[in-house]
């Protein structure tokens, strides 16, 4: 399994390096898999031997359209620089098969050129539609010269009722058929002649006879494509792998993110040599130096995409995390104080990195794990209180217990009264510490004091409020663009994590934010004087 991660992350490092190189054609390429229709319904009906439409036929000569164009690109910056499930091999005698209908275009269409016969029909049936045309021209232009009005396109025209004689008159005329009437006209039809109905009848047999051969058009191509339909196939899913390639490039671009580093279990010989996608390395795959003992996740100014967005969106500056984590460690730090995103980012990265992604942070180094266990805060369960929800929720994690995981755990026991939330919380994770044998990493955020120091485990902090901001004295009053006071903690909030001693106290801040987010001040400070005494 690393070795299939590094190998990904080569061809991303190669495919990334090419698109430096070669913007304009990276661009273009994202332009023509964008048009690019899904192939494998019709790829199906092939293999069951199923006669396909026109749209199908069509769907296919857009997928020769798309190889031929990916190909020259692929050409100008080397094939041999790209993977090879990524370069679709040549369609050209399936592009030979649509070309009559495509001209060279990615659309299809039954040309005469498939079959004589249905040239010869079409020929004919065009010859007898003009014939009827010119009949009931010639109907049509005796009727405006007896009447003094003239017939549409649509062949129907309207009497005004008023003019008695002319509707009397139009009524007695066996070229036209009264069709219906409104309160101020009388409508009449065109009505066929003899030989404008014999045409018509020839018309339709004609028709029927060209439908039928289109059919057998349709029937004797989808049976030469199916010789076809293994490289079809192929080509299909190289476009997809392309596809894919180029959405990680461009993620990975319009996030500056980085390549992991995996740790290899220690003991382990899973790594191997070969490559398909040059990177201008040589050796063992993803550069790797060796097996690695230590923390089993350690990142470096790693970021939450969504949540630096959003923080720099209203003109604020995001502070990425950096932290090391071991099999389980404690992140305490005040409300608002980025905990919860903290172990978001460290859920996000290595689940990015495990599906082959880059990741958002200057640089990272991961174990693989074989779940990723998130509980951010209490979803609301129709019969459950919210402890009770989030027991249900733990018993996830623990069911698979035996196996690797990644456990982000935010301030589990918060539901139910401090003393007890306490023991529960420090249960849980000695219960990971004793019986943990497959090397998971649980990292736990608590408001509560001495959580670390009681397991004998790492304790990160939020550096939290800065020093000048903790004067609970009445501030001024806040400006239009502090808003409702968010603005004030933003500022003066510093969410970076450092290790700390096990038994250093867990930031009191609380009645620094409330006071900050707008309550009372009388509120504030009878909770001063209760906190004062203890009670």
């Amino acid at each position: 399994m690393e070795q299939a991660l590094e190998y990904e992350f080569d061809r991303l490092e190669a495919a990334l390096k090419l698109w430096d190189k070669n913007p304009d054609v990276f661009i273009e390429m994202l332009g023509i898999l964008d048009s690019l229709k899904d192939p494998f319904h019709a790829i199906d009906l092939l293999r069951e031997g199923q006669v396909l439409s026109p749209a199908e036929l069509f769907i296919l000569a857009n997928v020769c359209a798309c190889v031929k164009r990916i190909r020259s690109l692929q050409e100008k910056t080397a094939v041999s620089g790209w993977p090879g499930k990524a370069v679709p091999p040549g369609l050209d005698p399936v592009d030979a098969l649509l070309a009559p209908g495509s001209q060279g275009q990615p659309r299809f269409y039954i040309s005469d050129a498939y079959s004589p016969a249905l040239a010869e029909t079409r020929k004919t049936c065009k010859q007898k539609q003009e014939m009827w045309q010119r009949e009931m021209s010639r109907q049509a232009r005796a009727v405006e010269k007896a009447l003094g009005l003239r017939i549409p396109g649509t062949g129907e025209i309207a009497v005004r009722k008023s003019d008695h004689d002319r509707v009397e008159k139009s009524r007695s005329m066996p070229e036209l058929g009264e069709t219906r009437q409104t309160l101020a006209h009388v409508y009449f039809r065109l009505i066929p002649n003899r030989n404008a109905v014999n045409l018509e009848k020839e018309l339709s047999l004609l028709k029927s006879k060209q439908r039928e051969q289109e059919r057998q058009v349709l029937r004797e191509l989808s049976r030469e494509l199916k010789q076809y339909l293994a490289v079809i196939e192929a080509a299909s899913h190289a476009l997809g792998e392309l596809d894919f390639l180029l959405a990680k490039v461009e993620s990975a671009r319009s996030m500056d993110a980085t390549r992991p580093e995996i740790i290899y279990p220690s003991g382990a010989d899973d790594r191997g040599s070969g490559n398909e996608m040059s990177s201008g390395t040589t050796g063992e795959p993803g550069h790797s130096s060796g097996y690695r003992t230590g923390p089993g996740l350690v990142l470096q100014d790693a970021f939450h995409p969504m949540v630096r967005d959003q923080v720099e969106a209203r003109g604020g500056t995001y502070q990425p995390i950096t932290i090391e984590l071991d099999s389980v460690s404690v992140i305490t730090g005040p409300n608002m104080g980025g905990k919860t995103v903290a172990l978001a980012t460290a859920g996000l990265c290595v689940a990015m990195a495990q599906w082959g992604l880059m990741v958002p942070c200057r640089s990272m180094k991961f174990s693989l794990y074989d779940l990723i266990y998130f509980q951010p805060g209490v979803e609301q369960t129709p019969g459950l209180s919210s402890f009770a929800a989030e027991i249900v929720s733990l018993k996830q994690p623990l069911a698979r217990a035996a196996q690797k995981g990644l456990v982000l755990l935010d301030e589990v026991g918060r539901g139910t009264n401090p003393s007890q939330g306490r023991a529960l919380y420090a249960a849980l994770l000695q219960y990971y510490l004793e019986n943990d044998t497959a090397g998971s990493t649980v990292v736990a955020t608590t408001h509560y004091h001495g959580l670390a120091a009681a397991l004998g485990v790492p304790h990160w902090q939020v550096k939290g409020l800065a020093t000048e901001s903790l004067d609970l004295e009445p501030r001024r009053e806040a400006t239009p663009a502090e808003g409702d006071g968010l603005d004030w903690l933003y500022r003066y909030m510093d969410y970076t994590l450092q290790k700390v001693g096990p038994d250093t106290p867990t930031p009191q801040d609380a009645l620094v934010v409330a006071k900050a987010l707008g309550l009372e001040e009388t509120i504030v400070d009878k909770a001063l004087k209760f906190h004062g005494h203890g009670g």
